[in-house]
């Protein structure tokens, strides 16, 4: 059976949900309403909804539109002025409630859904664990909790949840080419930390970054561009008319893992933080694209989320976006300062629009990541798919608590531990010097766009060059 492409709305007595079935037998159309559910058939077609009020069968209306090759349901609420939440979370629409998953230990298990069963304290605790974290409570990385007499303690963990180990082990080399940090399963989690910032220490260049500081027409341009998420922000209508999935975004969601992802208590820091990393590379991505992503926007993505590219973790999002940050200064081909600052201030700006902003990110690095030919697919197995399953289940109050944790959120120059106050310092030195002499500002320009025109991108895949 199929699962039709649907879209729903609502007003104070009815819910409606407009399914296309272009191949159906809309002779043989069957519709039933039982409390929360509404089922929906029409050979070749299966739809099973579960709302988050109930609905009656009372004043069920179906109407077929035979230009369009679709049904509008129009099924009457219960309770009259009830407001049903999460209509347009269509994955979540798709999952019985209660289908709780544990995390598995196996990276091909991601995709296939489980069984694993979930205590009820666990199933009732789930809301209150999304939405009320006491992030003050000090936390460790693994390594830090290695018993005397368990060794196993000290593996690296990472994937969604910190629930995979040992994955890229049994993986060919093409597929560990994914990752800047080599034999990442012997490694424990301080090893990839410090062989991580080893790696980025070597591969910043001085020149390209004051290249971006001094020569910098196209960076005032990307700072004047004005994406979707400023627009949605600022239009006076709700977030929720403005934001809405296109079509192939409604076809993913249908399509993916039906499953209630539960993140262990200890772990949920981590998810979090991971996820402000993924935002910040999708929002630098975007802004330096303008809006039309290129052959280079998956390689960009991955590269600036350390968990990405290294499978290292952050018990804080302060951490973890000062991480990405940072990468920002050394990886991509804008690396300036101000550019970087103005992409954390996207990143504060998505996650205040909520969970479907959210989604949508999510949705277009997935599509990024499955469709190049650098194998970055498994790190929609073990990560980006999870997050677009998961972020549907949690509660908007819990994205309001992030968006507090990031508010006002800035990083120095220092703080990038690049030397850049030094490399600015020497530069404008070295500038003044040549003006000393007799150079003029129209030769320093030259001289810098001499720099530029040698610089290259440093990239393990030779994506960009």
């Amino acid at each position: 059976m199929l699962t039709p492409r649907f879209t729903l709305s609502q007003d104070e007595q009815f819910v409606t949900v407009t399914i296309r079935v272009p191949f159906a037998k809309v002779s043989e159309a069957e519709v039933e309403v039982l409390d929360n559910e509404l089922h929906f058939y029409s050979k070749p077609y299966h739809l099973r909804l579960y709302f988050t009020g109930d609905v009656v069968e009372e004043g069920l209306q179906t109407d077929y539109h035979c230009s369009e090759a679709s049904f509008d349901i129009k099924v009457r609420k219960k309770v009259p002025g009830t407001r049903f939440t999460d209509l347009e979370m269509i994955t979540k629409l798709l999952t019985p409630p209660g289908s709780w998953t544990l995390m598995g230990p196996a990276i091909e298990e991601l995709d296939s859904g489980f069984d694993t069963p979930v205590s009820e304290d666990l199933q009732a605790s789930k809301s209150e664990t999304d939405c009320k974290f006491d992030w003050l409570l000090p936390q460790s990385m693994p390594e830090e909790e290695v018993g005397a007499g368990d060794a196993t303690l000290g593996r690296h963990k990472y994937g969604f949840g910190l629930q995979q180990h040992g994955v890229f082990r049994g993986l060919t080399e093409e597929l560990r080419l994914v990752l800047d940090v080599k034999d990442v399963d012997s490694l424990t989690p301080g090893q990839v930390r410090a062989a991580r910032e080893e790696l980025e220490a070597e591969a910043f260049e001085e020149e390209h970054y004051l290249a971006d500081l001094f020569y910098n027409e196209e960076i005032d341009e990307l700072l004047n561009f004005k994406p979707w998420w400023i627009e949605v922000a600022n239009s006076p209508a709700p977030v929720n008319d403005k934001l809405y999935f296109t079509e192939d975004e409604l076809d993913v969601l249908k399509e993916l893992p039906r499953q209630h992802l539960h993140v262990p208590l200890d772990a949920l820091p981590y998810t979090w933080s991971t996820l402000a990393e993924l935002i910040f590379g999708y929002a630098y991505d975007y802004r330096t694209t303008m809006g039309s992503s290129t052959v280079e926007s998956s390689w960009t993505v991955t590269k600036l989320s350390p968990t990405l590219s290294c499978l290292d973790s952050f018990v804080t999002i302060k951490d973890a976006l000062r991480a990405s940050f940072r990468r920002s200064l050394i990886y991509p081909l804008y690396r300036n300062f101000e550019l970087s600052s103005q992409i954390l201030k996207d990143v504060c700006k998505i996650f205040s629009l909520g969970r479907r902003a959210l989604l949508k990110c999510l949705l277009t690095i997935r599509k990024l990541c499955a469709g190049t030919q650098e194998n970055r697919y498994i790190l929609n197995d073990l990560y980006i798919t999870s997050y677009c399953v998961w972020i549907q289940t949690v509660q908007e109050a819990a994205v309001r608590e992030i968006c507090l944790e990031m508010a006002g959120l800035k990083f120095e120059k220092p703080e990038m531990d690049l030397d850049l106050v030094d490399t600015e310092t020497a530069a404008q030195l070295a500038l003044q010097e040549e003006e000393g002499s007799g150079s003029n500002t129209t030769t320093a320009k030259v001289d810098l766009e001499q720099v530029m025109a040698g610089l290259t991108i440093d990239s393990d895949d030779d994506e960009v060059e």
